[in-house]
This record gives C-alpha cells, structure tokens and sequence, in this order.
C-alpha cells in the first residue's frame, strides 16, 4: 500500500476511536480536558493531513475534485476543532465533525472520477484556501445549530436527556454560533472577493450558478448576522437560516461536482 493509503487509514481509525472518547465523555457529563483525546485528535489531523498531501498534490498540478475537497474541508474542520480545544470545549461538535472525516478518506482515496490535476496559480490558490477555510468554519456552525436545536426542543420539552445533559446553558451555545458565523462570513467575503479578483469570469457557464449560490449564501448569513445585531434574533431563527445557507453553499460545490465528475467525466 502507499504512503496516502497507510496514513489515510490510521487517520480513519484514530477519528472513530476519538469520536468513540468523545461519546463516552458527552455521556458522563465529564467537563474537564481530556490530554489523550487531544493528542489522539491531532494525531488525526496529521496523517489526515499528510493522506491529503500524497493524494491531492501530483506533478501535474493539484487534485481539487469532489471526494478530495470534500476530504480537506471535513480535515479543515476536524483540526479547527482540534486547536480550539486547548481554549474552549468544542467536544459535541467534534462528536459530529470527527465521524464525518473519517468517512471523507476512503473515498478520496479509492474513487475515481473525471477531474483532472492542473496547477493554480498564487491568487487561485489565496481563492481556494479562503474557500476551504470558509466551508470548514460554517460546516462546524451547521452542526452547532443542529445541536442548539436538539437542546431547544428538549428544554421545550422539560427534559434534558441523554450526552445533552454535557451541553453548556443554550446561551452560550447561541453565543458561540454566531461566533462562528462572524469568522465564516468573513472567510466567505474573502472567498468571494478573491474570486471576482483572480478568476477569470466567475460568471461563466461552467462556474455561474456556484457564484450565484454562494452570493445567495452569503446574504442569507449576512441577513442572519444583522436581525441578530439590530432585532435581537435567537435560536431558532439563527438555526433555521445558518443551514439554509450551508444547504446553498453545499449545493454550490458538490452539486454541481457530482454532474460535472461522475455525470459529465470533466473538471470544473
């Protein structure tokens, strides 16, 4: 096997071993950091990270189809978690966010499909980072708004059952989503800019209908971000709308990759 095999497969198991601490954490109710399952995450991250370099970067030029991106924004996320965890708990989203990567390596590895490598020059590159940084950050949003909504039902409810009874106060789990919608909007404002600044036309038949999408997106969030300062919006308006955004970021990219790679067998 090669070296992308061996360290996608060690990655692979080492998130569901973290996801398995995690749960097991969340079930208990324990608070405190956990040294191991720190270490064991960003273990992680790093075969992860080195399974993406063997695999996504050929002499030819970079790999930035379906399965691959989908396999670097999943990384992104699971190492963005990973640092943030020497500050703040993040752990009940990395119980969704870990899994998910896992599942994004086999893939990346074994699947072929119609895209073909080519080499990016520095602005398309600055585009594609933004891009990357901008889908990790709102994907680990989307999952803190799945779990704030969980929470808001079962406080609805008048119990708090199960791996939520780890959760901290529904105040601060809406205070650190709109945390992560302010860092993702402004990784997507970058995205944008640098696409109108270094793409050639990203109103071209192949590329319109992702910028039309992700300009969509953008003001959905935007708009999210602005009832939230002006008319005090909460919990369900912010879940509602944060994945209604994602839902238009996620269509912008893989829907249109999964016609043009599997459907069409061509690069975008």
């Amino acid at each position: 096997m090669t070296i992308a095999s061996w360290a996608g497969l060690a990655a692979f198991v080492l998130y569901l071993v973290a996801s398995i601490m995690v749960l097991r954490r969340l079930r208990g109710a324990v608070t405190a950091r956990n040294p191991a399952l720190l270490a064991l995450s960003l273990a992680a991250v790093v075969l992860h990270a080195l399974c993406l370099w063997q695999t996504a970067v050929t002499d030819d030029g970079v790999r930035l189809g379906l399965f691959p991106m989908a396999s670097l924004i999943t990384g992104t996320g699971a190492a963005l978690i990973t640092i943030a965890g020497l500050y703040r708990r993040l752990e009940w989203v990395s119980a969704m966010v870990f899994p998910l990567s896992a599942l994004s390596i086999p893939p990346m590895l074994w699947v072929q499909s119609g895209y073909t490598p080519h080499p990016l020059a520095h602005g398309v590159a600055a585009h594609v980072l933004a891009s990357i940084l901008a889908y990790a950050v709102l994907a680990i949003a989307a999952a803190q708004s799945i779990l704030l909504l969980i929470q808001h039902r079962q406080l609805k409810s008048g119990h708090i059952r199960g791996v939520m009874r780890a959760f901290p106060p529904i105040q601060v789990m809406e205070t650190m989503l709109f945390e992560l919608l302010w860092a993702g909007v402004l990784l997507l404002s970058a995205t944008i800019v640098t696409g109108f600044v270094y793409l050639d036309d990203m109103f071209a038949q192949k590329v319109a209908h992702k910028t039309i999408l992700t300009l969509f997106a953008w003001g959905l969030f935007a708009t999210l971000l602005a009832g939230r300062h002006f008319l005090g919006w909460r919990a369900l308006t912010a879940v509602r709308l944060t994945i209604a955004g994602f839902a238009l970021l996620l269509l912008a990219f893989f829907g249109s990759q999964v016609v043009l790679e599997y459907i069409l067998h061509r690069a975008a």
